[in-house]
């Protein structure tokens, strides 16, 4: 981390990324939102915690999308101190019957459409559509001054829109969920398999790979690999994958660019944006 980095007012941090639950903090040193709750309430306070950062700094929760992995500590935060819960309305229907979400106070929340803007702690924040099968899945874009970041998870098919609000960041969370081979030759029934690898389900280690390299440029900051899979993936096959796709499309990456696979069960440092 240089000194010019240290100085940013935009800082990220992974508190869980993958199948076993997805959170996210993206917002300034004092406040900020979170990008989905999938673990549990007290591992998200003790997460935070370790960054030096309260959950009363959390002033909404943006959801992806309403499958558990990114909701099942939802209902217990957002009521901890009443934090606006941002989705799309199909998404927040979804979570009003859901077994974890039910009994959430429907008055937190905020329905949002696709490509809508809005502002949150200074923060401009922009909706995408994702093709996956939750309901209403949603990307997120950020912008704070002149610092940039879209975070695209659970990704069926990288269309043009996702590329288009990946192509405008300086820092990136894309998933990377698994290896084709591991996937192939895994003991997933044959209807899961089809489904992962499926229009409506996640991205490879190539296809993050490819994306990457179709839409790198010099001045990127961070390129950060999220929601790998515990059985069909490894952070070390993940990065391998993303650098043979780099070298294939003949991309020399900076050296100050940042490649990295979020980890699964704790918090990564904040990273500055």
């Amino acid at each position: 981390m240089d000194l010019f980095s240290c100085l940013s007012p935009f800082v990220f941090c992974s508190l869980a990324s993958g199948s076993s639950g997805n959170c996210y903090y993206v917002g300034k040193h004092d406040e900020g939102v979170l990008v989905d709750a999938g673990i549990s309430l007290s591992q998200i306070k003790r997460r935070l915690s370790r960054v030096d950062i309260h959950l009363s700094q959390v002033k909404a929760i943006l959801v992806t999308h309403d499958h558990i992995d990114h909701i099942k500590g939802l209902g217990a935060t957002a009521k901890a101190f009443n934090i606006p819960v941002y989705a799309h309305p199909a998404c927040l229907q979804g979570l009003s019957v859901g077994k974890s979400t039910k009994t959430m106070d429907v008055t937190l929340f905020r329905p949002i459409e696709a490509e809508q803007s809005f502002e949150i702690c200074d923060i401009h924040i922009e909706s995408f559509p994702v093709m996956h099968d939750g309901n209403g899945t949603l990307g997120y874009h950020f912008r704070l001054e002149n610092h940039t970041l879209t975070i695209a998870t659970d990704v069926g098919v990288l269309d043009t829109v996702v590329k288009r609000y990946l192509k405008k960041s300086d820092s990136i969370v894309l998933e990377a969920n698994y290896d084709t081979k591991m996937l192939h030759e895994g003991g997933y029934p044959y209807i899961l398999k089809r489904r992962i690898a499926g229009p409506f389900g996640h991205l490879s280690n190539t296809e993050a790979g490819n994306c990457i390299a179709e839409l790198y440029r010099p001045d990127i900051k961070n390129i950060m690999l999220c929601h790998l899979s515990r059985n069909n993936n490894t952070p070390e096959l993940a990065l391998r994958s993303v650098y043979q796709q780099l070298r294939k499309h003949r991309v020399g990456i900076s050296p100050n660019v940042s490649i990295f696979p979020l980890p699964r069960f704790k918090q990564t440092e904040l990273v500055y944006l």
